[in-house]
């Protein structure tokens, strides 16, 4: 995972484990790879792409430690 990519990982009521990740594409992040990967057999399989622009974020329960490191967990 690099610094500038956001990943969301969730596991459906029934399937696999499942994460959507996003990609910067160039230095100045005008586009994005959308990764969307599936957990099989221990490892994350890409079962779609596609180039997105205008990426934002929204978290209002994230967490930020002291490390510059946001994540979540919960309901």
């Amino acid at each position: 995972m690099t610094d500038a990519q956001i990943a969301l990982q969730y596991t459906p009521d029934s399937g696999d484990p499942r994460r959507v990740r996003l990609e910067p594409r160039d230095n100045c992040g005008c586009k994005w790879d959308r990764l969307v990967e599936e957990r099989r057999d221990g490892v994350w399989a890409i079962v779609g792409h596609e180039i997105v622009a205008d990426v934002g974020l929204e978290a209002p329960a994230a967490v930020v430690s002291d490390h510059g490191v946001t994540s979540f967990r919960g309901p």
